[in-house]
């Protein structure tokens, strides 16, 4: 998101100008001419500064509006994190609980070749059927424990990425605060110029009807 600067904007607006007095003592001292000028002069800044400021409050609306677009992107973007985190959490959850389960299956089948192994002492007879029991236990344990590896490393993985899910959360909740702060910011510079706008304007009218005024009245004089 851009904003537009207004250092320059700001440092063209033309000195306030003061309004013209029509006091009888102070209009008695200058000529019609002269009146005339001072008051064409103060039309002139009037509507000087109600350009510069018409044109101020544009780029401040400008920004406004570009903020807020930037706030809707952020905010369709930790929507769809939430959704990742959700999924990648769902997904944690089912592994560490097939870890559990494996590392359950493991401690039964370590149980049964210590059961087994005291009868193979006292059952001679069966020594040969027990024998090939524990083989096939071992090769159990063995297939068990490459399930528990290919488990673990899939843990790690969505653990590291968990880790940068949540570091992207926390930029993009940074990045809200810095465009509400900004938001604020500009807002509160709109509504300064929008009172600067209606102030000129009626300063405008104000010159104008006085200008008007007092063409009249050096057409009577005439």
């Amino acid at each position: 998101m851009k904003t537009k600067s207004m250092m320059t904007a700001l440092a063209a607006l033309p000195a306030l100008c003061l309004g013209l007095s029509l006091s009888l003592p102070a209009h008695a001292q200058m000529t019609a001419s002269e009146g005339l000028q001072k008051i064409n002069l103060n039309l002139e800044n009037s509507k000087s500064n109600l350009s510069e400021y018409q044109k101020n409050l544009k780029t401040v609306e400008t920004n406004v509006a570009e903020i807020a677009k930037a706030k809707s992107q952020v905010e369709a973007q930790k929507t769809e994190l939430n959704k990742s985190i959700q999924d990648n959490n769902q997904s944690l959850q089912t592994l560490q609980k097939q870890e559990n389960e494996i590392q359950g299956l493991i401690k039964e089948e370590q149980t049964s070749m210590g059961t087994e192994q005291a009868k193979i002492q006292e059952l001679e007879k069966a020594l040969a059927t027990l024998k090939d029991n524990q083989q096939k236990r071992q090769a159990n344990v063995i297939a068990y424990q490459e399930q528990l590896k290919q488990a673990s490393k899939e843990t790690s993985e969505f653990k590291s990425r968990a880790e940068k899910l949540n570091k992207t959360q926390a930029e993009l909740n940074n990045r809200t605060q810095t465009l509400n702060a900004q938001e604020t910011e500009w807002k509160g510079k709109k509504r300064g110029y929008e009172g600067e706008v209606g102030r000129w304007q009626k300063e405008v009218e104000r010159n104008q009807k006085l200008h008007d005024n007092y063409n009249s009245l050096a057409e009577v004089k005439e």
